[in-house]
């Protein structure tokens, strides 16, 4: 084979198929990416969700122990009483969400008001379920 046909081949056939495929690999490698930035925004969405989660269990469980139960005890649970409860449990959860959660949850679930209202109403009826139980 003489240069001058080696030339033309390259030209003609080669070089189109590695600017074909180096497209290819551009695109391959930007959907990885993509992937990848997904996937650890999705993780550390999962992480503060989770982390919200446990504050308002946390605060929840604290005051059943510090303040409801001995209330109950006294049969002094009133509504005012309920009222008091889950202001505090609001209050102890909203002191220790973090920045980053608070934005996060409000992106997610837009009213973090109604959020942390929903998540302790929740977990007070499951300490009821659960104390139904035993």
């Amino acid at each position: 084979m003489d240069a001058e046909l080696l030339n033309t081949i390259m030209t003609a056939v080669v070089l189109p198929l590695l600017i074909a495929l180096s497209g290819y690999l551009v695109a391959y490698l930007r959907k990885k990416a993509a992937e990848a930035a997904a996937n650890i925004e999705n993780q550390t969405i999962r992480f503060y969700i989770e982390e919200a989660n446990e504050i308002v269990l946390q605060a929840v469980e604290m005051l059943f122990q510090t303040y409801v139960d001995d209330l109950k005890k006294k049969g002094q649970f009133t509504k005012e009483a309920q009222l008091e409860a889950f202001n505090r449990a609001k209050d102890i959860t909203l002191q220790l969400l973090t920045a980053e959660a608070r934005e996060i949850l409000i992106e997610i679930y837009g009213d973090l008001d109604l959020w942390i209202k929903t998540k302790i109403e929740q977990a007070v009826k499951q300490d009821k379920d659960l104390k139904r139980l035993l």
